[in-house]
């Protein structure tokens, strides 16, 4: 085996062990893989935490096919047809509707041009981040956020820290892709525009989702 390729499996098995230790270590986390496969878990495999933790979480594939876990779980989601979607639930919370589908294209540029919908949560998935076969994230955390508060003041300066947490990561993203555009040409070409284009709405529609849900939130 070539040195370049040992350094390689080696940093693979590395974070095969730690998703496995995070595993252990968070309480009743599940392996949804059966036990006859199960010493053979490999870098496919998903490992989903959320907040809060120990949420209820129902995983759909495009056929329909359907698990129910537990946060935090060990899932492996080539057993679902693409795109596969995720829905955690709490009482105080906002529900997720997260949607996964794979991804091939390692640059924001050509992910955008290639049409995929890019989001804060996936947008800097690395080859490393990835299931070698599936090319679904390797760990996948689920942040809800809540939608009861005691006050409108508390309800406000929570859901302002959301709105300016989201704000910059949108804004670096954006420089992110107008630096790469500036690299291939002296003059951003038409499908650098349209890709800023598309990013810019897909700002927008996740600041909007935010401020329907401060809105949607209730005092108790």
């Amino acid at each position: 085996m070539l040195k370049g390729e040992k350094c390689v499996e080696q940093r693979q098995s590395s974070r095969l062990l730690v998703l496995l230790i995070l595993c252990i270590f968070c309480a009743g986390c599940q392996i949804t893989t059966p036990a006859t496969e199960r010493s053979s878990l490999s870098s496919n495999h998903t490992l989903i935490t959320t907040f809060p933790r120990l949420l209820p979480c129902k995983i759909e594939g495009y056929s329909g096919k359907t698990l129910k876990i537990t946060s935090p779980a060990l899932v492996d989601l080539r057993n679902f047809e693409k795109p596969v979607i995720i829905v955690c639930t709490h009482a105080s919370y906002w529900a997720s509707n997260l949607i996964l589908k794979p991804t091939y294209k390692k640059l924001l540029l050509n992910r955008l041009t290639n049409g995929e919908k890019i989001s804060l949560l996936n947008s800097r998935y690395t080859a490393d981040d990835l299931g070698a076969q599936s090319k679904l994230p390797r760990a996948l955390h689920v942040a809800l956020r809540k939608k009861a508060f005691k006050n409108s003041k508390t309800k406000n300066a929570y859901y302002a820290e959301e709105l300016l947490y989201a704000q910059k990561g949108w804004k670096s993203l954006i420089k992110e892709l107008i630096s790469s555009c500036a690299q291939q040409s002296d003059q951003i070409s038409t499908s650098c525009r349209t890709s800023i284009q598309r990013i810019e709405r897909f700002m927008r529609n996740d600041l909007m989702t935010i401020e329907q849900q401060r809105r949607r939130s209730s005092i108790e």
